[in-house]
């Protein structure tokens, strides 16, 4: 899913890319290269953010619930 999404993206700034080609204006950082490495960048960025964010959730020490359940699977782990 998220592949699909940063292919979405990269063909956006392509089809841009072509756009502006046609009416004869061109930027020197806009080119095929470095729109396939901002998709590259865009796809580990988000991976990077769900990482992250699973580290965050399955962590036992950030709030309150997270403690108590913590706290409820060491007492589990004792029997």
């Amino acid at each position: 899913m998220i592949n699909d999404v940063v292919k979405q993206i990269v063909g956006f700034l392509s089809a841009i890319m072509l756009f502006l080609g046609t009416l004869n204006i061109e930027f020197q950082w806009l080119t095929d290269a470095s729109i396939s490495a901002f998709g590259v960048v865009l796809s580990a960025g988000i991976f990077l953010g769900v990482n992250l964010y699973t580290i965050y959730k399955n962590h036992y020490g950030f709030t309150d619930k997270a403690k108590q359940q913590k706290a409820w699977l060491k007492r589990a782990d004792k029997f």
